[in-house]
């Protein structure tokens, strides 16, 4: 993978996932740790030390046991918050590290060509995988987001890389638009495949009706609703750089747009470009 999705993941991950040094339940009652790591069963949490991220005890630091692990799992699994066993920061570093790697060799044998796509396009696979684990990516699963992938059609990857399941509105929402982000990179003149177009941590300001004139932020929304783009669009004709009423019928059809795909949850309409929305968009700023 390149340089720019590796430095970045860490960073990418946690603003999805959080990073906790305890164990906890996750939304699918699965005991989890760090940055969205599953270890369900328990056999995962005692082999944590293999991956170069042993438990410690709270009290002195010191590695805990099988035994003190099992017993530790098994509170948390039955909804215990009272949590007494921990991660080093560093061990969290190391368990996304490795996880990471993991992931990517697995995606090496499923998308041929992965070392050569957008740095953006990575990322939305990698954290699709993280999401759902490597080998659910395989046949048959994804057919039509492979087929898309195969073809560098990324515009069209972004409709079909939606993953089904509790709590993945907003990570699907931003591998859209890193997918989105990978399709304009590509296009003449061609970016740079390296540079990860996502801005980290990549906040954006909310953009709504009257904001303007001359906002960059609006701009960027309005260059992004091109049919050729997002062909659920009809075209229309912007004031540039203000939020106008054909820019609130834009996003609105957007939004609706968004709304409409697998995996989108409660997908907000509301006519105003704020979280969510950004992230659908992808953030793509043109190389100087």
């Amino acid at each position: 993978m390149h340089a720019s999705v590796r430095d970045n993941f860490s960073a990418f991950s946690k603003r999805l996932e959080g990073r906790v040094n305890h164990m906890y339940l996750d939304s699918l009652l699965n005991v989890t740790i760090a940055v969205g790591n599953k270890i369900d069963p328990v056999a995962d949490a005692l082999a944590l030390a293999s991956l170069g991220a042993p438990l410690l005890r709270d009290n002195d630091n010191a590695r805990a046991s099988d035994a003190e692990i099992t017993t530790e799992w098994t509170k948390v699994k039955g909804g215990s918050t009272a949590t007494t066993l921990h991660l080093s920061e560093a061990s969290i570093d190391a368990l996304v590290a490795k996880r990471l790697q993991q992931n990517e060799t697995v995606l090496l044998t499923i998308f041929p060509g992965f070392d050569d796509w957008p740095a953006d396009a990575q990322l939305g696979i990698l954290s699709m995988a993280w999401g759902l684990g490597a080998n659910a990516l395989r046949p048959p699963h994804f057919k039509e987001l492979r087929a898309a992938i195969g073809a560098r059609k990324w515009f069209k990857a972004a409709r079909e890389c939606n993953m089904n399941g509790s709590g993945l509105l907003k990570r699907n929402a931003v591998n859209r638009g890193l997918f989105r982000n990978a399709a304009v990179s590509a296009e003449p003149p061609a970016s740079d495949p390296a540079v990860l177009f996502l801005p980290i941590p990549g906040n954006r300001p909310k953009r709504q009706l009257g904001d303007g004139p001359d906002d960059a932020h609006v701009a960027l929304v309005q260059r992004m609703f091109n049919p050729d783009r997002l062909n659920h669009l009809t075209p229309g004709t912007f004031t540039p750089g203000t939020f106008d009423a054909a820019t609130l019928t834009a996003v609105k059809a957007f939004q609706n747009g968004e709304a409409a795909l697998p995996g989108s949850g409660t997908f907000p309409v509301t006519g105003v470009v704020a979280e969510l929305t950004w992230a659908c968009l992808g953030e793509h700023v043109p190389q100087a």
